[in-house]
């Protein structure tokens, strides 16, 4: 369907009036009732500014992130089929920005009240190199507000690597948008390994079109408050989407994980895999949600949650939802929550593996599952956070 036609100026300034009548949300909030984000709510934030100074990368398909500020970079150059320009300078896709945020959605209008511009990106044909989108952080009380916009061509294909790392205290609020035409596939990556001072609310919007696939693959392992929000419309027949999710917390962080797909077509496929490890008086949340229209037959949907709770003062929530309207479809949803197993811990010790050791098997064996599904050539990018923070855990 057309969009109205909106300019970015137009949708940063509405985005503005709203979050000034709305603020933060909190607990009242559904969305929001098992995420206390309240050090956020009371804390100061100044968005970043831009840099004048250009970078320098001697890597083509690579997009650097200062703050969350898009950086000119020396010598630019990307493999053939990546277009990128301002998204203030293309008012489609602005329009299709405008459509696709959430109505009231409160972080997406923090996001887009400060964004200074926002990067536009099309993808025309199959493209073997990953691109890479690297968001480096610093500073305290900086609010980083990256806003971007993809658009994958008819047949077009793309592996993104996206990377949010850094130190300080401040807050990162990325806003993206993926838009798949008929037939294209995107294979999208990301790893979150902010310092454990800051905080990191994300929106990722994904709109399908027919034969479009879409691999979404996440580690969570950093960051004080860390929320990853996926919503998905599975418009046109014979779509696929693929989420996968790996969370690790520690200490008193919170991770949550949040997603939402609409089924509106026939003879689409949904697939959920999230596992999460928490230790200490760490706290999670995963609430994924599929609604299925009534049009929407042959709908095949799934979705499974499970946690591993390394210390009985952590806390795991897990809210899977069904909302079901037509009658010929396969869905299920699960959720498990549970600790290491004594007698399989026992059993390795026993055969002369150390307690370390064995308790890292054990947790290794409980990702496996996701990190099975892990696409590649990104799979080892994933799994490298992960083992680092398993092998930071178990050390005594």
């Amino acid at each position: 369907m057309p969009h109205d036609v909106i300019s970015f100026e137009r949708l940063t300034a509405d985005a503005s009036s709203r979050y000034a009548k709305n603020g933060w949300p909190s607990s009242k909030d559904e969305a929001w009732r098992f995420t206390n984000i309240n050090a956020i709510r009371s804390a100061q934030f100044a968005p970043a500014e831009a840099s004048l100074e250009p970078l320098s990368s001697p890597e083509d398909n690579v997009i650097h992130f200062i703050n969350g500020v898009y950086q000119p970079i020396d010598n630019m150059s990307f493999n053939d089929g990546i277009h990128c320009e301002n998204l203030s300078q293309n008012t489609a896709l602005s329009s299709a920005l405008a459509a696709a945020v959430p109505d009231q959605h409160k972080v997406a209008d923090f996001a887009l009240a400060y964004a200074r511009d926002g990067l536009a990106i099309t993808i025309d044909q199959p493209v073997a190199k990953p691109l890479q989108l690297i968001f480096d952080y610093s500073g305290d009380g900086v609010s980083s507000h990256p806003v971007l916009v993809f658009k994958i061509m008819p047949g077009a294909s793309l592996t993104i690597l996206e990377e949010h790392k850094g130190e300080g205290s401040g807050l990162s609020a990325p806003l993206m948008l993926f838009c798949l035409e008929e037939g294209a596939r995107l294979n999208h990556a990301r790893r979150l390994i902010e310092a454990d001072s800051r905080y990191h609310l994300g929106l990722n919007l994904v709109k399908q079109q027919a034969k479009s696939v879409y691999h979404g693959d996440m580690v969570m392992a950093g960051g004080d408050i860390s929320r990853s929000e996926t919503q998905v419309s599975l418009s046109e027949a014979d779509a696929q989407s693929y989420l996968n999710a790996v969370y690790l917390g520690r200490d008193k962080q919170i991770r949550d994980v949040t997603s939402r797909i609409d089924h509106d077509a026939p003879d689409c496929q949904s697939f959920q895999r999230i596992h999460g490890v928490l230790d200490n008086q760490a706290k999670a949340v995963f609430q994924g949600k599929v609604k299925v229209e009534r049009y929407a037959q042959k709908t095949d949907g799934n979705q499974m949650s499970r946690t591993l709770i390394l210390s009985r003062q952590a806390e795991a929530n897990t809210k899977p939802e069904l909302e079901i309207y037509a009658d010929d479809v396969t869905c299920s949803h699960g959720a498990t929550i549970g600790e290491l197993d004594d007698d399989q811990l026992f059993y390795l010790m026993s055969r002369g593996i150390s307690q370390d050791a064995a308790r890292q098997m054990l947790i290794e064996a409980f990702l496996v599952d996701v990190v099975d599904e892990l696409e590649e050539p990104q799979r080892e990018w994933l799994v490298a956070p992960i083992e680092q923070w398993i092998k930071s855990r178990v050390t005594t």
